[in-house]
């Protein structure tokens, strides 16, 4: 159910936050991790919240995750089965966003910028008319699934490959003939890359320490 705002009028832009995931690497829940002194999924939630009209945070079945503020409805679903993946995971965000676009992120990335995640939806409406129905930045040589501006409506495209036995969310990106957003296009944004630093080991927590520690 929502934790907050008012839920009449339909959102433009839904928030799909990923914190279902095992954290093995770190060993503990990485969404309750205090970073200067809040929590990864309240840090996560507040960049989304500069964006977004509602915030969808998807959970593993059963999990208790910190409370989060945010000025817009918050709304938590449930991975139906846990480990599964991001796809799975996406796909359970898309089915509850009431949104036409979403932004899709991960809990572990502390410094989404908001210039850089309000590119990727202007970029995402532009590209509607050419068929483009994901938006995937590309950053240090990779895609960036976890950080990306996807259509609600590719819904069944991701329900069809799960059904297949994908699991990983590049399984749709030529089906849905995802726009791969190069540095050149979003470095104006974000200079630094910061959006894509995630914490997945606690070698991570210590480098984003660091940059707190410069005044980022």
């Amino acid at each position: 159910m929502p934790d907050a705002g008012d839920l009449d009028a339909a959102p433009a832009v839904t928030g799909i936050l990923l914190a279902g995931g095992r954290s093995r690497r770190m060993g503990h829940d990485k969404a309750s991790m205090i970073l200067d002194g809040q929590s990864l999924l309240q840090r996560t939630a507040t960049a989304l919240a500069t964006v977004v009209d509602e915030i969808v945070v998807v959970r593993a079945p059963g999990a208790a995750l910190p409370a989060v503020d945010a000025p817009c409805p918050v709304v938590h679903a449930e991975d139906p089965v846990e480990g599964e993946g991001p796809l799975v995971g996406i796909a359970r965000g898309l089915e509850v966003a009431r949104a036409p676009l979403a932004l899709v992120v991960g809990v572990d990335m502390p410094f989404l910028q908001t210039a850089l995640l309000r590119l990727l939806i202007e970029r995402l409406r532009a590209d509607l008319e050419g068929g483009a129905r994901w938006v995937l930045p590309i950053a240090d040589g990779r895609a960036q699934p976890l950080c990306s501006a996807m259509v609600c409506d590719a819904l069944g495209t991701l329900r069809a490959r799960i059904e297949a036995g994908d699991r990983a969310p590049m399984a749709v990106a030529d089906i849905l003939h995802a726009t791969r957003l190069a540095e050149a296009d979003w470095r104006a944004a974000d200079p630094e890359g910061l959006s894509f630093l995630d914490v997945d080991t606690p070698e991570d927590v210590a480098a984003a320490l660091a940059q707190l520690g410069r005044g980022t």
